[in-house]
C-alpha cells in the first residue's frame, strides 16, 4: 500500500497507517530535537547496519543532525517509517521495532548534557524522574503536552495530548527511562489512544 493512499484513511488501525497518518496530521511547523534522530539513526546502526542507516537518513530528508536543534517531526516520522519496515521481519514486527527505538532514543537523551542533568535532579528516583517528564517534554518537542498523574507510590499514568509520535515509541521511552533510574520489574502500558493523544500505565518496583 502507498504512502498516499494511506493518508486517505481517518482511522489507522496498524503502525505503519499510523505513521503516515500522523505524518498527514504534521505542519512544518511542529518540530523535534536533533536527539531524537540521532538516537534512532544509533538504534537503526546496532539492530540493522550502515546500508539501513543511509537509508534512513535519506528518508528523512535531512544530511546530519545537532542535537538540540529543531527538526520537522515529519522529518523523524519518515525516518521511523523506514527503520521499522526495515526492521520489522527480524525484530517481530514494526510495533517491537519501534517500542526499541524509543528505549534508544531515551538513552540518547539520558546520556546528552540536558539529560545528565535531569538525572542528577532526580538523584536516582523514578518518581522524581517521571515527575519532570513533562518538562523534558516540553525541552525536546515544540508540540502537544504530557502530564503525570499518580495512583499510587511506583505506578501512575500518563497522559499526552497532540503528540504525533507513535505510542510505541512511547512506551518504550518510559520503560528506559524507569529504568535507568532504578526501577525493577518496569511495566508500562498503552491504556488507550485517541488520535494524537493516549495515555499509558507506568509502575516499578
Amino acid at each position: 500500500m502507498s504512502m498516499q493512499a494511506v493518508a486517505l484513511m481517518d482511522s489507522p488501525s496498524d503502525w505503519e497507517q499510523d505513521l503516515v497518518w500522523r505524518m498527514s496530521q504534521a505542519t512544518p511547523e511542529d518540530t523535534v530535537c536533533g536527539v531524537f534522530f540521532n538516537g534512532t539513526l544509533e538504534a537503526v546502526r546496532r539492530l540493522g547496519d550502515e546500508s539501513a542507516v543511509r537509508r534512513c537518513l535519506e528518508a528523512s530528508g535531512e544530511e546530519k543532525f545537532v542535537d538540540f536543534f529543531n527538526y520537522p517531526i515529519r522529518s523523524l516520522l519518515r525516518m521511523l517509517y523506514c527503520a521499522a519496515g526495515l526492521l520489522a521481519p527480524r525484530y517481530g514486527g514494526g510495533e517491537a521495532v519501534l517500542r526499541e527505538l524509543g528505549r534508544q532514543v531515551n538513552a540518547d537523551y539520558l546520556a546528552s548534557p540536558l539529560g545528565r542533568a535531569a538525572k542528577l535532579l532526580a538523584t536516582g528516583s523514578p518518581r522524581r524522574m517521571m515527575e519532570t517528564a513533562p518538562d523534558i517534554y516540553r525541552q525536546t518537542m515544540n508540540f502537544g503536552e504530557l502530564s503525570v498523574v499518580w495512583t499510587g507510590l511506583c505506578s501512575g499514568r500518563v497522559v499526552r495530548r497532540g503528540d504525533f509520535l507513535p505510542a510505541a515509541c512511547h512506551e518504550g521511552a518510559l520503560e528506559d527511562m524507569l529504568s535507568a533510574m532504578g526501577g525493577r520489574r518496569v511495566e508500562v502500558k498503552l491504556e488507550w489512544v485517541d488520535g494524537l493523544d493516549g495515555g499509558f500505565a507506568f509502575s516499578w518496583e
